[in-house]
């Protein structure tokens, strides 16, 4: 009787980091053995974006509080959704969290909270671990019996000790990804010329580009400009930049009128228009740029663009998310004088 398991694990095939780590002091701790399987899983998500709060301050000083330390945003809806529980249940698990030293909570503003975490502390000298095997570590041997080859062929393991803060393990392919990429075999002799090599490594770049930014740019709006960038990482990077810098001067449109910089409404984790609609936005300006051929300074054209997708998409989730207050009103104006005072000045700029 054989097994119908599709892709079951062998020797070949065994598991790589596309998992979601638990750190076995969870387990191994008796201080934490009130916690259950979900609340150590709720850590382990906290711990995950709490490695891209780190890469990120490493990288442009950004996810720092005022005292310098890393802190993460991440609300109980997403977490509840992740998980596939209720919101409530999720606020049962922070508390337990909480009480177990492994996580702070802080507001910051008037909606958002801060949420800063702690590693897990390693079992007392003199106590047993109940887990203390770790598989992904192996150095055991493995001899295929339809191949019984004379030397026996060791498993390929991956290293996961606690690494995954720093900045040069963000960048790692997903396990899909791999999948994706195209084996080269033992069996093929290929000759690799230095232009292949540099698309290679443009491609392996533009795919952690992508698995870096994809809480934030969903793979369909990579996917709208990717063709566009000739497999070159820098045009890539280019178009991934300039979608942030128009996110940044449209928010700050909305500052300048009066809106709080805090406001979920600014941020692409609480507005679900942005990462909703941006794709088709992105299309819509490509089609411009190069189908019609009508735009003269592309780069420009695609910053303009955006930025006023991001400002619409703002004023849309105001308006059908909050009252419309005297205040909010005034605000939505003050934005659209801003708006027409630049276009003033450019027609200005231009006659002169």
């Amino acid at each position: 009787m054989s097994t119908n398991l599709q892709n079951i694990m062998t020797a070949t095939n065994l598991p790589n980091g596309n998992y979601i780590p638990i750190d076995l002091n969870l387990i191994n701790n008796p201080r934490y053995e009130q916690l259950s399987i979900e609340a150590m899983m709720l850590h382990a998500l906290y711990t995950m974006r709490m490695t891209c709060s780190i890469y990120n301050s490493q990288k442009e000083g950004s996810w720092l509080d005022e005292a310098g330390l890393p802190y993460i945003y991440f609300s109980n809806e997403e977490a509840a959704e992740l998980l596939r529980v209720s919101q409530r249940k999720i606020t049962n698990l922070k508390t337990a969290l909480i009480d177990a030293g492994l996580i702070q909570v802080l507001r910051h503003g008037l909606k958002n909270y801060r949420i800063y975490v702690a590693n897990p502390l390693a079992p007392e000298k003199g106590i047993l671990p109940k887990l203390a095997f770790k598989n992904y570590t192996t150095t055991k041997s493995l001899v295929p019996v339809e191949n019984n080859p004379e030397e026996p062929v060791k498993l390929s393991t991956v290293d996961r000790e606690a690494e995954s803060a720093a900045a040069n393990k963000q960048d790692l392919l997903t396990s899909t990804q791999k999948h994706l990429a195209k084996p080269i075999t033992n069996a093929t002799n290929v000759t690799v010329s230095t232009s292949t090599q540099t698309i290679s490594q443009d491609q392996t770049l533009i795919q952690a580009l992508s698995a870096r930014y994809a809480h934030l740019i969903p793979e369909q709006a990579f996917q709208r400009f990717l063709p566009f960038c000739e497999g070159n990482y820098q045009k890539a990077r280019w178009y991934v930049d300039t979608i942030f810098k128009a996110k940044y001067a449209s928010t700050k449109q909305f500052i300048q009128a009066g809106l709080p910089a805090e406001s979920d409404v600014l941020t692409f984790e609480h507005n679900e228009y942005f990462r909703g609609d941006l794709a088709d936005a992105i299309a819509k300006a490509i089609e411009q740029m190069y189908r019609y051929k009508t735009v003269k300074n592309p780069e420009a054209f695609f910053f303009a663009f955006m930025k006023g997708f991001f400002t619409e998409k703002t004023r849309q989730y105001l308006v059908d998310h909050y009252q419309l207050t005297p205040e909010l009103k005034q605000t939505l104006s003050g934005v659209q004088m801003l708006i027409q005072q630049k276009k003033t000045q450019k027609v200005a700029k231009k006659a002169s």
